[in-house]
């Protein structure tokens, strides 16, 4: 199935989880948009592209429409990746939390010794090595490209990440509006700020569709609902072509050292949690988490048509989800000794690949690659 990129003709927003209180005068968007936000997109446009939606936002064919794009429990055929940023010559990701400036590079971070920690997680971590210095302030750029995450997954040093701004911020004033008694008036005092996004000149977001293709043509996005056109790509599942160029190197490393790291290229939800595995052995790899590099769980939730999950001034809304930030790192050590073939099959299992937990993986979510461990010798890490 194709590629495909998404480009806006003005500003695009998408509001955050956070709601406005009194005395506040700045919106929080997000951008790129979650999975949930986006995956409703895509099926919009399968729908207006067969025909199966109307000028007042209705369904011509019930039926037919769910056996095409699913439902609140589904997707039906449909599998997304994506949506990531896109310009003419690469696909951009959140950076990888385990990135640290280190001279005029990078490197990534790894455990001082296989010795543990007492942990609240109920788990017993190592401690990472840390450069010293406030750590926000030797952060890596928030984006890295395609050929730069390439590079990183196979590194633990000399990592080269330039930083890039295919998107820029722009913020417009907006004013609070009184629609009582079918009238429109401006209320006093209720001016706010929103963040929208500017995309630069042939930057679009990209994403893989299977299941159902979309054609080329133009529908709204955003909780402002802009005007964007849908566009096929000429290559397909070009991110996976790229990726494939380091595989071998991938496994050869994860057979020499015995570990290896789990990033999140976007949100993930997982059945245990914050844990990507539900058990300890996963396609015959025993598996210990060494340490992990994330953030604050993201919220997310959803509108829907079809089953009263929770009840919001008449509108209808799916529960809401924890998520695992985009950019997060995992650290595991493989316990027992498999063959070339078993990690390869893990490899090629999870390498660029969605961890199942319908329907979130379906929308996007828990898309995942592996990088490079560090060889252990006498108990430290060399």
């Amino acid at each position: 199935m194709p590629d495909y990129i998404v480009k806006p003709y003005d500003v695009l927003f998408f509001r955050g989880n956070k709601s406005f209180h009194f005395g506040q005068w700045y919106s929080q968007g997000v951008f790129p948009p979650y999975p949930s936000t986006f995956q409703g997109f895509v099926r919009h446009k399968i729908l207006d592209d067969h025909g199966l939606i109307n000028k007042q936002g209705r369904l011509t064919d019930p039926e037919k429409a769910k056996e095409m794009i699913g439902d609140d429990e589904g997707l039906g055929k449909i599998n997304i990746t994506g949506p990531y940023l896109m310009d003419s010559e690469t696909i951009y990701f959140k950076s990888p939390m385990d990135l640290f400036r280190e001279g005029s590079s990078y490197c990534s971070a790894f455990p001082l010794s296989e010795e543990t920690l007492e942990s609240d997680c109920k788990l017993n971590l190592s401690c990472p090595n840390l450069p010293e210095g406030k750590l926000d302030n030797l952060c890596p750029p928030e984006i890295i490209s395609l050929e730069e995450l390439s590079g990183y997954r196979t590194s633990l040093e000399g990592i080269d990440v330039k930083g890039s701004e295919p998107v820029k911020p722009e913020e417009r004033v907006g004013i609070g509006m009184n629609n009582d008694n079918g009238n429109r008036m401006v209320q006093r005092r209720r001016f706010y700020v929103t963040p929208y996004n500017r995309l630069e000149k042939n930057v679009g977001l990209y994403c893989h569709v299977s299941g159902e293709k979309m054609k080329d043509g133009a529908l709204k996005l955003g909780s402002e609902s802009h005007l964007t056109y849908v566009e096929e790509l000429s290559s397909s599942f070009m991110l996976e072509e790229e990726l494939a160029k380091t595989r071998d190197s991938l496994i050869d490393n994860i057979e020499e050292t015995g570990n290896f790291r789990m990033i999140l290229l976007q949100p993930g939800v997982f059945k245990k949690g914050w844990l990507p595995f539900e058990q300890e052995e996963v396609n015959d790899l025993k598996l210990k988490l060494l340490f992990a590099f994330t953030k604050a769980p993201i919220r997310i939730s959803g509108y829907s048509y079809q089953k009263k999950a929770a009840d919001q001034k008449g509108i209808r809304l799916k529960p809401l989800v924890n998520t695992v930030p985009a950019g997060a790192v995992y650290m595991f050590k493989i316990l027992n000794k498999p063959g070339r073939e078993q990690i390869k099959d893990f490899v090629d299992s999870f390498d660029n690949k969605k961890i199942e937990h319908r329907p979130y993986s379906r929308m996007g979510f828990n898309h995942v690659i592996l990088g490079a461990g560090r060889k252990i010798k006498g108990g430290e890490y060399a």
